[in-house]
């Protein structure tokens, strides 16, 4: 549904022993990724929805990828490729291709938040909406590859290369920006 955050359902890659590891947590934020792009391609595509529900889906889709999603791409470039570059010419090339990537992202990600701005103020907009299904389906796209590649190769390298200690300084580092707020 649009109602408010779209995370009632807990994707989640927990071990059995109900430890999560780095990777893990990794996951679970590529999993929102994915939740908030559906949530606003549903309410870019759904007009007959009531009329609530869809500014607070643009506005829970603007607090995620305008506040969350940087912090994401901060573990990524300030606590994670650090440590793993230099381990591996292949794991190099895949941490160049994502910083590259998180790069392309940042006129696409503006233009999904303008559009779900302009949805939320006006929500039954088709031109609004329509801009909203275009940036949505461009980001999308260019996710689809981005997070491939880092659950491919890069999330296979944390387990392989790094060791348990490290992995867990860097969860706690993790935790530590989402407390702070900051990247």
């Amino acid at each position: 549904t649009l109602a408010g955050c779209p995370m009632l359902t807990q994707l989640s890659t927990r071990r059995e022993d109900g430890n999560q590891d780095l990777v893990d947590l990794l996951g679970e934020c590529h999993q929102r990724i994915r939740r908030f792009i559906d949530l606003a391609r549903q309410a870019a595509s759904q007009p007959d929805a009531p009329p609530d529900q869809v500014p607070q889906a643009c506005a829970d889709v603007e607090r995620y990828f305008g506040e969350a999603l940087p912090l994401h791409v901060a573990d990524e470039e300030e606590s994670i490729e650090p440590r793993l570059r230099g381990l591996s010419p292949s794991v190099d090339l895949a941490l160049d291709a994502m910083a590259q990537q998180h790069r392309e992202h940042a006129s696409k990600l503006e233009a999904l938040l303008r559009a779900t701005v302009r949805v939320r103020r006006e929500p039954h907009d088709e031109r609004a909406r329509g801009e909203l299904a275009t940036a949505t389906i461009a980001l999308e796209t260019e996710f689809e590859g981005h997070l491939a590649l880092e659950e491919n190769t890069i999330f296979p390298a944390i387990r392989e290369l790094l060791s348990p200690e490290t992995q867990e300084s860097i969860i706690v580092e993790l935790r530590r920006r989402r407390r702070l707020g900051t990247r």
